[in-house]
């Protein structure tokens, strides 16, 4: 439900026009919008009078909510933490990017000097800075690792970093769209 909110957030928005953004049936929409009323997520800000039934004009009651996790429903956190969408749309823009440019992308894997597996578009790309990072090559970078060795201190300074990386970045309003995926944890094995 917290995707349907996303209009409401912006500014006041009738059910017909939240339903086009949707491109819903407008009886979905105005469901949709009865149960985040009830659920104390919308209110209404603005009725404006006309012949037949009047125009409500809802707002979010906030632009920002938290939910317990042990509230949200196991599958519902599932498909939350899959991010299906995103990781499409991440595919495609690298595959749009690459295909746009001269880069001839592949795949390596191999162990690196600590042993670890490396899966990568070249076995150079870890011994110094990576082709694709020069100034010919597309804005793309898709690295996953499974086997950095840190300490906590150093996790929470990494942590930080990345956040602040992004946060430098995140308002700048530039002409292009980039979709990014950050992610850090302790794997869950040792």
């Amino acid at each position: 439900m917290a995707i349907f909110l996303k209009p409401f957030m912006r500014e006041p928005t009738t059910v017909k026009v939240a339903a086009e953004e949707f491109k819903l049936p407008l009886q979905t929409m105005h469901y949709r919008v009865l149960q985040m009323l009830q659920a104390g997520l919308l209110q209404v800000v603005k009725v404006e009078a006309r012949q037949g039934r009047a125009i409500k004009h809802y707002r979010a009651t906030a632009t920002a909510f938290q939910i317990p996790l042990d509230l949200i429903p196991h599958s519902l956190l599932e498909n939350l933490t899959e991010h299906v969408s995103w990781k499409s749309r991440l595919e495609r823009g690298l595959q749009k990017a690459l295909g746009e440019s001269n880069y001839k992308s592949q795949m390596v894997v191999y162990l690196d000097e600590d042993g670890l597996l490396i899966w990568g578009s070249s076995q150079d790309d870890y011994k110094g800075v990576p082709q694709i990072l020069g100034p010919g090559y597309p804005a793309v970078l898709n690295l996953w690792t499974g086997g950095l060795r840190l300490d906590r201190a150093d996790a929470k300074a990494l942590q930080r970093e990345l956040w602040e990386l992004y946060e430098r970045y995140a308002h700048r309003g530039g002409a292009e769209k980039f979709v990014m995926h950050l992610g850090l944890a302790p794997t869950p094995d040792p």
